[in-house]
């Protein structure tokens, strides 16, 4: 995993990919800026893991290039749950319940993400609220998607 000057993603991504994305798309430059300099922006290769089962949950990404495999380990191997795609939050669920993470997640090719610690989430509230309140209706939507994704699986127990 290598951290990215956030100053060199135009070398990655499109000049309107944040428009794109569905965790930015309604909100201001200005707040994306300030989440992109106040978090950690890190470049991960195929394969790489990004969280592990277990792990204290304090902090979440979103994805900004490539594909997250979303995964519960067991003794056959990976149980996929879903595949994350840019502009989706990551890991956000756990961060908020306060919890050890449920799930792995690992590069499924080369990407990028955004990671934003709790600390730096409160700060954006305190920062701007309204675009705050934005942010937080797409991370929630991302939640609602992926928690159904994993709602009623065959053969799972419900937590």
């Amino acid at each position: 995993m290598e951290i990215l000057d956030p100053a060199t993603l135009h070398e990655y991504l499109a000049a309107d990919a944040f428009e794109q994305m569905s965790a930015f798309g309604a909100l201001s430059q200005s707040f994306v800026a300030k989440l992109l300099a106040d978090g950690e922006v890190l470049k991960l290769t195929a394969g790489e893991t990004l969280y592990r089962k277990g792990d204290t949950a304090e902090s979440f990404f979103v994805l900004l290039r490539g594909q997250i495999t979303v995964y519960d380990g067991t003794d056959g191997g990976k149980d996929v749950i879903r595949t994350m795609k840019a502009g989706e939050s990551v890991g956000f669920p756990a961060m908020i319940a306060l919890r050890p993470r449920r799930f792995s997640g690992d590069a499924a090719d080369d990407c990028i993400v955004v990671k934003v610690s709790s600390q730096e989430f409160a700060d954006l509230y305190i920062w701007d609220p309204q675009q705050f309140a934005i942010f937080f209706m797409s991370l929630s939507r991302d939640m609602s998607r992926f928690l159904s994704d994993t709602a009623g699986r065959p053969g799972k127990p419900q937590n």
